[in-house]
């Protein structure tokens, strides 16, 4: 008769570093795969605003229209709305379209004007109509954007900033990638 040797009931020292060199590479893949995945749905939420800013500036070029935009945040925890406006008849009006702008939950929108005239010397141009309502920038109909400025695009786990202006060479808002200092 034969003897078999006796089968070992357990896994090896090679079989188990095999198995944890596999699960950390794998598990280090899915890390980098994720960040990857979140920078791309930010810069995606960026062009996609670039995008709707152009065509609103557009809209404005091809019905002879000032179209307005008005940030519309009820609640902090609330995703911010761009929202169109037309200005028809001394009044700025909401309009259907283009839609709002939905933006992410972790977005932040800064605006920031260049003015050559110092505040001072601004008489209240709300003085005859006490609750007035002007938006934020306003894109015109003859191909610029007033007030000149710049309006940032932040996210809050993202260290880019994103910056759309006014370029007069191409009639169109450009947008640039900053990092955060």
């Amino acid at each position: 008769m034969r003897s078999f040797p006796s089968r070992q009931a357990g896994f090896t020292l090679i079989e188990i570093a095999v198995v944890v060199v596999i699960l950390a590479t794998i598990s280090g893949m899915s890390v980098f795969a994720i960040n990857q995945a979140f920078d791309r749905r930010y810069q995606s939420q960026a062009e996609n605003l670039l995008t709707w800013l152009n065509q609103l500036s557009e809209q404005a070029a091809l019905e002879g229209v000032a179209y307005g935009i008005f940030g519309d945040a009820e609640q902090p925890q609330e995703s911010e709305k761009l929202q169109p406006a037309a200005y028809f008849r001394q009044h700025w009006f909401v309009t259907s379209y283009p839609e709002a702008f939905v933006l992410d939950n972790e977005a932040k929108t800064e605006w920031s004007v260049y003015s050559s005239v110092e505040y001072d010397e601004i008489e209240d141009p709300l003085a005859a109509e006490e609750y007035a309502v002007i938006p934020l920038v306003a894109m015109m109909p003859d191909g610029f954007m007033e007030p000149a400025g710049e309006m940032l695009l932040s996210f809050s786990s993202s260290p880019l900033i994103y910056s759309y202006s006014w370029d007069d060479e191409t009639s169109s808002v450009v947008m640039k990638k900053i990092s955060k200092p």
